[in-house]
């Protein structure tokens, strides 16, 4: 694994997956089947939004693949946010597909909050091919990541950012989010 850093609050993992396990997750997510991703609208409320975002996605939990991918990721994560440590990912996954002409348009990723005392503060996303035209996560005003089979992507939930509309081929991706604890 290597990492590339792209300023403090964004990294890339090099093959933080093998594309034998990105298959996995593949295959997985195809079992489960997919349906139309809608958009957090505030709250507890989402809705279907195609101007915004037009791919499908799933909802998995899966607490020993989050164990499993913290336990890899950990020694290149951010320790401290603040009056948090890190302590876990989120064991709710989205699974998303992305097929010609779609896209999710430039947004902030929201940050989950288990409790009190346990939130979000980084996405974690990794990419789980690279055959398809297009697709690239473009931060505003600042750079874009071409995916990679079994990348991961780490950044600070307020940056802007879009997943450019799909030339050709399928994209997909497993994302989380990483939880911090507060400091007793």
């Amino acid at each position: 694994m290597k990492k590339i850093i792209y300023n403090k609050d964004i990294f890339v993992l090099e093959n933080f997956l093998s594309k034998e396990e990105c298959v996995v997750l593949i295959e997985k997510s195809e079992q489960l089947g997919y349906e139309e991703a809608k958009v957090q609208m505030g709250g507890n409320r989402q809705s279907i939004l195609k101007g915004v975002r037009n791919n499908d996605r799933i909802l998995y939990t899966d607490e020993t693949l989050a164990k499993e991918l913290f336990q890899r990721a950990k020694p290149f994560l951010n320790n401290e946010v603040g009056m948090y440590e890190v302590d876990s990912l989120n064991e709710m996954f989205r699974f998303y597909k992305y097929s010609s002409g779609q896209r999710f348009k430039m947004h902030r990723d929201g940050s989950f909050k288990r409790n009190e005392k346990e939130e979000s503060f980084f996405t974690f996303l990794i990419y789980l091919n690279e055959e398809f035209e297009g697709g690239e996560t473009e931060f505003e005003d600042l750079f874009t990541i071409q995916p990679k089979t079994g990348d991961l992507l780490v950044f600070y939930h307020p940056y802007r950012h879009e997943g450019k509309i799909i030339e050709s081929g399928y994209k997909y991706a497993l994302r989380s989010d990483i939880m911090y604890r507060m400091k007793d």
